[in-house]
């Protein structure tokens, strides 16, 4: 399990690195894409700007791209300060991924994109910079213009997936129907991915054994993720942790 601060990283063949580290109060887990030859880093959801402008300085790097899942208030937290740091710095996300309605901005963050996807839900496009190759689905459900990234061994999962569940349905926005299509296709593409890739998901939460690993593999999910294999909605939608179970759901 990484500890407070560290990150875990990992070089591809085809040289790309991927940066995963644990970060907040929230248990949220960050990724982040690096092609050295070409300067791109691509950041994940960056929650402790401090922390990740820190360590990539050691590198001698800096990023150069943000990548949202959504805009809930944990995925969100470094965006400003980041931007603040790097000004020409590119910040993406979903054109759907707005607070909903005046109480959404409780969870919601006004978050200043500067490029925008806008696909239908349970499609993909990609996403490419310097060799930095990203599939990103329009995954809604948990909440509106939620997308999942996949590429270089990993599927960043957001809040759509969890180690062993998925992501709750009750804050402002959220669509147990959406989320439901948005899992149904999410197993597809898992399954045709390849089973030792690491799905990283949005929060560490608890695994099958009461274990919090930061990851699983994909063959682990499909075979024991609840959410993913629930047989039908109705069963899906009789899941506990749809809607609020602890303190850390989010």
């Amino acid at each position: 399990m990484l500890g407070k601060g560290e990150f875990d990283r990992a070089v591809g063949e085809d040289g790309v690195e991927v940066w995963v580290t644990q970060m907040g109060p929230y248990a949220n887990m960050n990724t982040a894409f690096i092609d050295r030859q070409s300067g791109v880093v691509a950041i994940v959801d960056p929650f402790d700007a401090k922390g990740w402008l820190s360590a990539l300085a050691d590198e001698g790097l800096k990023p150069t791209h943000i990548l949202l899942t959504h805009t809930h208030r944990d995925h969100t937290t470094g965006v400003g300060k980041i931007q603040r740091a790097i000004p020409e710095i590119e910040v993406w996300g979903h054109e759907e991924s707005v607070s909903p309605n005046l109480l959404g901005m409780v969870f919601f963050r006004k978050v200043n994109l500067t490029h925008r996807w806008n696909h239908p839900p349970d499609t993909a496009v990609e996403w490419s910079c310097g060799a930095i190759s990203l599939q990103v689905i329009h995954s809604p459900g948990h909440a509106p213009g939620h997308v999942t990234l996949h590429g270089h061994g990993v599927y960043h999962a957001g809040d759509l997936l969890f180690t062993a569940r998925s992501g709750r349905v009750d804050l402002p926005g959220g669509d147990p129907l959406a989320l439901w299509e948005s899992v149904l296709f999410a197993r597809t593409i898992l399954r045709a991915l390849p089973l030792d890739w690491r799905l990283i998901p949005g929060h560490r939460y608890d695994w099958i054994d009461g274990t919090t690993p930061d990851w699983v593999s994909i063959e682990q999910a499909l075979a024991h993720n609840y959410a993913l294999n629930a047989r039908e909605l109705e069963e899906f939608d009789r899941l506990p942790f749809l809607r609020f179970d602890d303190d850390l759901a989010a």
